[in-house]
């Protein structure tokens, strides 16, 4: 047998060589498979040569490109086993920056199930390296989100040998899918997702520069700018035999591209409650890479006739940043929601809760990865928790929520007193009344507006809310003018002395909250002064 072996060597030298470059790429078919940690499966995926050699291919392009940008031609053929039982899969590299194809051999992948097999539960499903998602940080914020009624790809750890080479733990989280809607009791329909493929295109247009690419000033190109993209949804063969499933899809692509073109606001297009609950969730983990165009997908639900996010890719506490409000379309509902939702998860009793429930699997998941990942990578998120909870606190009790400023004093001989007022929050703010020396409560109504600050205020309440201030679309602070009668004054007050200074605060309170905060109007500014163009 030894002399056999040998002389297939040596009649085998002129393939040998002129594959030699690939075989070095090439991962070992038969290695050393290290024994799996404690209660992880292990997943082993195999694939023939020639499939492995389209996948260099795809990566040197991609590195080339700076980005992947897959067609379905690129899906190759392989198979995964999986407590000894082998299942036919496709898989390829996933859109995206190239970063995570670099030398080191623990690529991303998309694995699709064959012959409407599952694996793990699953038809579709990404794998990835653990620390592109901030390790056991993604699995506990998607755990937050399942028990907060949101849905969520799921995400879990598997031991991942490939082609006979142990490449250690990775992270394998859920694709879209009917399986996803069934793990979360929803019924099947359609799920759509704004097409990121153009976003790719462009940074390979810049020779894979994404700062070179967002920054320029023509195509004012970014991840979260809602009008750049176009609108798709998964499984359209399937979709296409359905009428039910169709007629579901046009709806769903409708509601999104009236998002698009602001023919529809967002509480039209959201369950607003379960929306704002869902970015409430985001800024407590700082998981804001979950509200990007590109990881954003959306269930169309029947039932309530809305559309409902899917949290994907967040990247939580991997750094202090907190929610963009960008991410609430300047729709006052959907504010409002994410105001009530926050004020919630910030008190100290929602992460106790929390910590109890988590917290056992997470130390045995810790235990698990701590030899590959390091003790700082796994280190228990609680302390940064309570502390972004405090941070959300102190959001909602601002120092100031407004500018208000008292007319001129001569504008008393006529009856009146003018209060102009200014909301300086990227929130709703609602002007509850006016407290007069300290003592006397007057509230504020919609008759003693001047007729031009209407525009000022949102339209879904009989209150009197002015619009968040939207330092992008309209980067100056705009005021509601308040005619506020002496009489009625008087009325509430019949010992007051308007021979005096009067000592006004304006009582607001964050639309959402229940609490007010009052702000002194102040006297000395001069009105607007406004310029006559000349004849």
């Amino acid at each position: 047998m030894l002399m056999l072996v040998l002389g297939l060597i040596a009649g085998a030298q002129g393939w040998h060589n002129s594959i030699i470059h690939n075989a070095q790429s090439i991962p070992t078919l038969i290695g050393r498979v290290v024994p799996p940690p404690d209660d992880l499966p292990t997943l082993i995926i195999d694939m023939k040569f020639t499939s492995y050699n389209q996948l260099l291919t795809r990566r040197e392009q991609a590195l080339e490109a700076g980005v992947s940008i897959p067609s379905a031609g690129d899906f190759v053929t392989a198979t995964a086993q999986l407590d000894g039982a082998t299942t036919p899969i496709r898989m390829r590299l996933p859109a995206g920056p190239a970063a995570y194809l670099g030398t080191d051999e623990r690529w991303s992948f998309e694995v699709r199930v064959q012959d409407e097999r599952e694996l793990l539960g699953m038809q579709r499903f990404y794998l990835a390296d653990p620390a592109a998602n901030n390790w056991l940080n993604q699995w506990a914020f998607a755990r937050d989100l399942e028990r907060e009624g949101i849905l969520v790809a799921r995400y879990q750890f598997v031991r991942l040998i490939f082609n006979g080479r142990d490449w250690g733990i990775y992270a394998l989280q859920e694709g879209f899918a009917t399986d996803l809607l069934a793990a979360h009791d929803r019924r099947e329909g359609v799920i759509v997702e704004f097409d990121a493929d153009l976003l790719w295109e462009s940074i390979a247009h810049f020779q894979g520069d994404s700062q070179a690419a967002t920054i320029d000033p023509v195509t004012n190109l970014s991840a979260a700018d809602i009008q750049y993209f176009e609108v798709d949804a998964f499984r359209d063969a399937t979709i296409d035999c359905d009428p039910d499933l169709s007629a579901q899809r046009e709806r769903a692509i409708g509601l999104l591209r009236a998002l698009q073109t602001g023919r529809l606001p967002a509480s039209a297009v959201f369950d607003a409650q379960q929306y704002g609950r869902f970015l409430a969730l985001v800024d407590l983990w700082g998981a804001t890479q979950s509200t990007s165009l590109v990881n954003l997908r959306y269930y169309y639900n029947p039932t309530s006739d809305r559309l409902e996010p899917i949290g994907f890719n967040g990247n939580p506490l991997r750094a202090n940043e907190r929610l963009s409000l960008a991410a609430t379309y300047g729709d006052p509902v959907l504010q409002a929601a994410y105001v009530e939702q926050a004020l919630r998860i910030s008190q100290l009793d929602y992460l106790d809760q929390l910590h109890a429930e988590l917290e056992p699997e997470r130390q045995q998941l810790q235990h698990i990865a701590r030899a590959q990942a390091g003790d700082e990578a796994l280190a228990p998120p609680w302390d940064e928790l309570r502390r972004r909870q405090e941070q959300i606190r102190r959001s909602l009790d601002p120092a100031q929520p407004v500018f208000a400023y008292l007319g001129s004093p001569t504008q008393a001989m006529s009856g009146t007193l003018g209060i102009d007022v200014g909301n300086i929050l990227n929130l709703p703010v609602e002007i509850v009344g006016f407290d007069i020396n300290g003592a006397t409560f007057l509230p504020a109504e919609r008759e003693s507006l001047s007729g031009e600050s209407v525009e000022l205020l949102t339209n879904h309440t009989d209150a009197i809310v002015l619009r968040a201030l939207d330092v992008i679309q309209a980067p100056v602070i705009r005021y509601a003018h308040f005619d506020i009668r002496l009489a009625d004054i008087q009325q509430l007050d019949s010992e007051i002395d308007f021979t005096q200074e009067l000592e006004i605060h304006v009582i607001t309170r964050i639309l959402g909250l229940s609490a007010t905060r009052l702000t002194r109007a102040q006297y000395g500014y001069p009105d607007v002064l406004i310029v006559q163009p000349e004849e």
